[in-house]
């Protein structure tokens, strides 16, 4: 089983591919070719306007906020992230804490976006759902230059008539549940309204065994 501290140098060279994985109307086009074209399309993005990003960090986290995150269910991650302290959080802590992760990841792991951006590309195995499934998993593995390749498995659904990824597992094992086990730890140590504040100042994944 990987540790937290593993999972993290795992995440940082699928960043790219994980926020590439923008979501268009469900009836429109099966959720493999939605990943598929979009990563493709960001990763070009990236590529177009590498050395402008890594001068402008804050420019960067502007463009995945806007034009990648609205296709990630922020809100069932979260719900997932904070799993039955959920139910306990207030509306207010809910909110507070979606958004606070949310930022935290990008700000934390955007910059792993610019460094592996042509070193990882994915190949992508067949789509295996029913016709009319709301609710599908998209494999694909990912060919590194520097390592072998890695399993990478989106759990996307449909929310407001649009695929929309929940969670990702790398080698068969949930980032959300790894996210999970970090954060209602830290929950049980020091409470929630704690974890959202260090959230709120970038400064949760850095001194958490993620990458800062």
């Amino acid at each position: 089983m990987k540790t937290p501290r593993t999972m993290s140098r795992l995440i940082v060279p699928l960043f790219a591919l994980m926020l590439g994985a923008q979501a268009q109307a469900a009836p429109e086009k099966p959720a493999d070719e939605v990943i598929r074209s979009a990563t493709t399309e960001f990763q070009t993005l990236i590529r177009e306007n590498h050395e402008a990003y890594r001068k402008d960090l804050g420019a960067f986290y502007e463009v995945v906020d806007e034009k990648v995150v609205p296709y990630f269910d922020t809100r069932g991650i979260a719900q997932l992230v904070l799993g039955r302290n959920w139910r306990k959080a207030s509306e207010e802590q809910r909110n507070r804490f979606e958004a606070a992760f949310k930022d935290s990841l990008i700000r934390t792991y955007a910059r792993a976006m610019l460094d592996y951006h042509d070193s990882v590309e994915a190949q992508w195995a067949p789509l295996r759902a029913a016709k009319g499934a709301e609710d599908v998993t998209v494999d694909a593995k990912i060919l590194r230059k520097d390592g072998p390749p890695i399993a990478l498995a989106f759990s996307v659904h449909v929310r407001d008539d649009q695929w929309k990824i929940y969670d990702i597992a790398v080698e068969n094992l949930s980032l959300i549940t790894n996210f999970r086990s970090q954060i209602n730890a830290e929950i049980r140590a020091s409470g929630l309204d704690a974890v959202i504040e260090r959230l709120e100042k970038n400064t949760y994944f850095s001194s958490s065994g993620g990458v800062g």
